[in-house]
């Protein structure tokens, strides 16, 4: 029973053990912003001769302290001028400047302390950096297309952002599957841009989101699509225009006929129609009204002659 207990203590105290000398944190930051690590242990400033302090990524040196010795040839390049010495007066704290996204990963703090005329390991302290880049807002643009229905084409881009992100379109909620998403990574900064298309049909008041994710955050814009009014051609003019037309038509044909009928009647009158008394006198008046024309006609060649030999 003794030894039960003896060897449940000796593995408690490992656990703590290791607890003591290995712990971490995470740590979020902007791109081309600073960012200070926290090795969380404190040396007294009589003892720093005793001790050693390494911050290392991937064991790769970013900055070191030794007394009485210069560092800086024992830094890894990216790091060189980059770095603030370790501060031993904050919990060996070192600060990044201007980061990058190639910065991210976890930093690890080792404390070493000379022990029996050999340095010995501590604490061990980790730090996890994410690099964050805000997306630009999103752009929406918008075109139409008639063939083979009415639709429109949508496009939403956004920008120089990290972590990858992920597009999603949204109506009233609902999420539309788009058409095409493209993503691209700068070879240099390593940061994102994005594109994706949407068609979807026409109709009236279509809401539309689009929303890009990327790590924990989220950037997003709204727009409000609608559809333009169909223009309908009125025939009311026109069906007016017909029917004054038509009426116009039917009056002179009308007033054509009758004329007609009129003049028929009034050259060709039926046998019986005049008596016998009457037509002599009808001739009679054709003889006089051509002794009258005969005569206007005299008239008229004598004034002609006149003017010519006044002339």
């Amino acid at each position: 029973m003794a030894q039960s207990r003896f060897s449940s203590l000796i593995l408690l105290s490992f656990l703590l053990s290791l607890f003591c000398l290995s712990s971490g944190q995470s740590l979020v930051a902007r791109v081309n912003e600073p960012a200070t690590f926290s090795c969380d242990y404190y040396i007294p400033k009589k003892e720093m001769a005793n001790y050693r302090v390494y911050w290392q990524i991937s064991g790769k040196v970013v900055q070191t302290y030794v007394h009485g010795k210069k560092v800086e040839e024992h830094l890894h390049s990216p790091f060189v001028n980059r770095t603030t010495v370790i501060d031993l007066a904050k919990n060996l704290s070192v600060t990044i400047l201007s980061l990058q996204v190639a910065d991210e990963g976890i930093y690890e703090c080792i404390v070493q302390k000379m022990v029996g005329g050999q340095y010995k390991r501590v604490h061990k302290h980790d730090v996890k950096l994410s690099i964050r880049a805000d997306f630009s807002d999103p752009i929406i643009d918008v075109n139409e297309e008639e063939s083979p229905f009415p639709t429109w084409r949508i496009t939403c881009s956004s920008s120089k952002g990290y972590p990858q992100p992920n597009l999603v379109w949204l109506n009233n909620g609902k999420e539309l599957t788009s058409l095409n998403t493209t993503i691209f990574q700068d070879p240099t900064t390593k940061l994102y841009d994005i594109k994706s298309e949407l068609h979807v049909n026409q109709s009236n008041n279509f809401s539309l989101t689009c929303l890009i994710k990327y790590g924990d955050f989220q950037v997003s814009t709204n727009n409000t699509l609608r559809k333009d009014p169909v223009n309908v051609p009125t025939f009311q003019p026109l069906i007016i225009a017909s029917i004054v037309i038509s009426i116009c038509f039917s009056l002179i044909t009308l007033i054509l006929c009758l004329n007609r009928f009129h003049c028929q009647f009034c050259k060709q009158p039926e046998d019986g129609l005049y008596s016998d008394a009457e037509r002599p006198t009808m001739a009679a008046t054709e003889e006089e009204t051509n002794e009258l024309v005969s005569q206007l006609t005299h008239v008229e060649s004598a004034v002609t002659s006149d003017k010519t030999a006044s002339v």
